[in-house]
């Protein structure tokens, strides 16, 4: 079963991920973005991490839920809305309970990236983050300890 605790050790884990990519995250926006991707999401991501330090919310779906409520706020251009969007959704569809099972979090999963799609317009093979999502979320969805 995966508790609230998990899912704040996963958004910590993710902040520290994007700390020490960030330079090649915005290396690789710079050809055909305004060179900002990876700073962006550096500034979510603390800024996620530092409200989960001070409102430390008791259940899964909670964590996730103000997750994406703070990167919808803190990071600029379409990557805010889209992260913001997988988190939240996927948060709203894991409810209330205070642990999950690990079906439970691909099913909720599933849900952020099928939001996503309807909120951009994409759909896998467009070369978009639905094309790393999709897949990600199907390997979940057959093997937990796989994906």
């Amino acid at each position: 079963m995966l508790d609230a605790d998990f899912f704040r050790r996963w958004m910590t884990a993710t902040a520290a991920s994007v700390e020490r990519e960030a330079e090649r995250l915005t290396a690789l926006d710079s050809p055909i973005g305004d060179a900002d991707h990876g700073s962006n999401l550096q500034r979510g991501f603390t800024a996620v991490v530092a409200t989960l330090d001070k409102d430390a919310p008791d259940t899964p779906g909670a964590v996730l839920t103000l997750a994406g409520r703070q990167l919808i706020s803190t990071v600029g251009g379409a990557s805010g809305p889209l992260y913001g969007t997988l988190l939240r959704r996927t948060g709203k569809a894991l409810g209330d309970a205070a642990e999950v099972t690990e079906e439970q979090l691909a099913e909720a999963l599933r849900a952020g990236v099928d939001a996503v799609m309807a909120l951009g317009g994409a759909a896998p093979g467009d070369k978009t983050m639905i094309d790393a999502l999709v897949p990600a979320v199907d390997a979940l969805g057959e093997s937990f300890a796989a994906a």
